[in-house]
């Protein structure tokens, strides 16, 4: 015996009467119903009475299909649907004054092809599923992305060229500063004795002694006013030099409050205990050597980097090594999307995702996470609504192979759907596996703008289990097979944080993704988008990291830019390092 037909939603209101209506004498009336209808629906109007004037019309979309019109007479006529969805039963009437004039309508569903079919219901809950899913790895994807980047706690390369730059800039401070205490002290001393023997080193016999045979070779006339005049030269370059000496302090200054903490120490007070560097650094203060300073003049040269320098004066950055981290991260995001086919689905998700990893060297991070989603997706055709809880767990790793980083996870999941589809409710499960392998680089374009290119290959797996409506019909499940390859870069510049952070860096990314499935597309009125497509996703994200270590990324995502189904999500992420 053959099933019976299954009345869409907009023929059960018809047959229970939502439609009918009855207008007084002598009154006039203009009403609207919406309806959702499945193709080959026929609704048959009957008009009892005898209006002055009747029209009744079926609108889809902006054409109106006439379904009855009547003057001063009354009679029934009949229109069959001609598109799935939702129709406007259009009415405008105006009753005689023999009577009232009332409408009552009926409808008879279609029949085998269906949005009611056990086929169409089956392939209604495929296609939600899979798209479902596209989504939902796209999100997955990009927090297993994020996560498998360098945290903020661990240098990246361009933390190591800042570092670098304020531990030099601090060098070169400490001995310009140092310079320029000396100076200003030998001018100081200068101004204060000009009269006096330059080689007046009392209670050093070797200086008494060099002070002896310098001053017998001044004693000439000619001799004094030539030491004289050496004298005045020294004095204005020594001058000069402390007025450059301070512009260039005040350069240094403002350059060091845009960059990192210097991660060097202060340089020990004691010069015995000074390193070979500090030593070559700040010359000593003894003073046959402080005499040849003022007669001489001098000028210390800085070197730019820490090569040369002994380890006690290295900048850290020449010498670090990572120590073992462990990061716990949590993100959530919110995603709105939709189809703009047949199909006219719409959906909406928050997914929460926790996850823990560990760099056990510089080269090797293993990390586990999991996720938790809450979903619902809608559409007029055959009056769909799906409720989705989801969970999953999986596992993310990255291995850096010279410059390029190499990334891989997995994951497997199970979703519990409560559906209603066509005037029949039900229950069903879904279970996934997936995997994605991707590699990325990061390029210093300038200074403080740098690149990342990346490209990645997911490949998905799903399964969907039968159910039985709440009409008592079997409803088949099904596998399908999916994935998508993507590759984009993304485009940051770090900004002078402000103060309590350490780091703030926008960006934004720019993704081609080519998505694949083994789904057919499906007949009649739940055909689906096509199942290969490539789309654009647009991506601006900001990243902060704070003095303790822990960080926050905002981010926002426009997706599935020349295809069938886009949409666009928000969302943010909070790192925080857990040794």
């Amino acid at each position: 015996m053959a099933t019976p037909a299954i009345a869409s939603p907009g023929c059960d209101a018809a047959n229970n009467g939502s439609f009918n209506r009855t207008i007084p004498t002598n009154a006039n009336q203009a009403l609207q119903f919406n309806g959702q209808f499945d193709i080959g629906d026929i609704l048959t109007v009957t008009v009892l009475g005898s209006p002055l004037f009747l029209f009744v019309d079926l609108v889809f979309g902006i054409t109106p299909q006439q379904l009855i019109s009547l003057n001063n007479a009354n009679g029934s006529d009949s229109a069959t649907v001609t598109a799935t969805g939702n129709n406007i039963i259009d009415i405008a009437l105006t009753a005689g004054a023999g009577g009232a004039t009332s409408l009552v309508f009926t409808c008879t569903p279609a029949s085998g092809t269906s949005s009611g079919s056990s086929t169409d219901q089956s392939d209604t809950a495929t296609n939600s599923t899979t798209t479902s899913v596209i989504v939902e790895n796209g999100v997955v994807n990009g927090i297993i992305d994020g996560a498998s980047r360098e945290d903020p706690n661990i240098k990246s390369d361009i933390d190591t060229l800042a570092e670098k730059r304020a531990n030099q800039v601090w060098l070169e401070l400490q001995a310009l500063k140092k310079r320029e205490e000396e100076l200003a002290a030998d001018v100081r001393h200068f101004m204060d004795d000009a009269d006096a023997s330059p080689f007046e080193t009392f209670g050093d016999q070797e200086g008494e002694t060099t002070a002896t045979v310098t001053e017998a070779l001044i004693s000439d006339p000619e001799e004094k006013r030539a030491m004289e005049k050496r004298q005045q030269a020294w004095l204005e370059a020594a001058q000069q030099e402390l007025f450059d000496l301070e512009d260039k302090i005040e350069e240094l200054e403002v350059e060091l409050r845009g960059l990192p903490k210097p991660t060097l120490g202060q340089p020990q007070p004691d010069e015995a205990e000074q390193g070979d560097g500090e030593e070559i650094l700040f010359a000593g203060r003894d003073p046959f050597a402080r005499a040849l300073m003022r007669y001489r003049g001098f000028h210390l040269d800085v070197a730019d980097t820490g090569e040369g320098f002994s380890e006690s004066i290295k900048p850290l950055s020449f010498t670090r090594s990572l120590s073992s981290t462990i990061v716990g991260w949590v993100r959530a995001v919110y995603t709105d999307y939709e189809q703009d086919d047949a199909s006219r689905q719409e959906g909406d998700n928050i997914l929460v995702a926790l996850g823990v990893h560990k760099d056990f060297d510089d080269e090797l991070r293993v990390g586990l996470f999991a996720t938790s989603t809450w979903g619902d997706v809608t559409s007029p055709v055959n009056n769909l609504d799906i409720d989705t809880t989801g969970y999953s767990l999986g596992a993310y790793g990255r291995y850096k192979w010279g410059e390029i980083d190499v990334n891989a996870s997995t994951r497997i999941g199970l979703t519990d759907n409560d559906i209603a589809v066509s005037g029949t409710t039900g229950s069903y499960d879904t279970r996934l596996a997936s995997a994605t392998v991707g590699i990325s680089g990061q390029e210093q374009l300038a200074d403080n703008v740098w690149m990342r290119p990346a490209i990645s290959v997911t490949g998905t797996w799903v399964n969907r289990e039968d159910y039985q409506n709440s009409a008592g019909t079997n409803i088949s499940g099904n596998t399908t097979w999916s994935g998508n390859v993507s590759a984009g870069p993304t485009v940051g510049t770090r900004l002078t944080p402000p103060s309590g952070f350490k780091r703030l860096e926008p960006a934004i990314g720019l993704q081609a993704t080519y998505t694949f499935s083994d789904q057919d597309t499906q007949a009649g009125t739940v055909a689906t988008s096509k199942d290969d497509y490539l789309s654009l996703s647009l991506s601006p994200q900001l990243s902060m990291e704070f003095e303790n270590g822990a960080s926050v990324d905002v981010f926002g995502s426009y997706f599935g830019i020349g295809a069938d189904l886009d949409g666009w999500s928000v969302g943010g992420t909070l790192s925080i390092p857990l040794n």
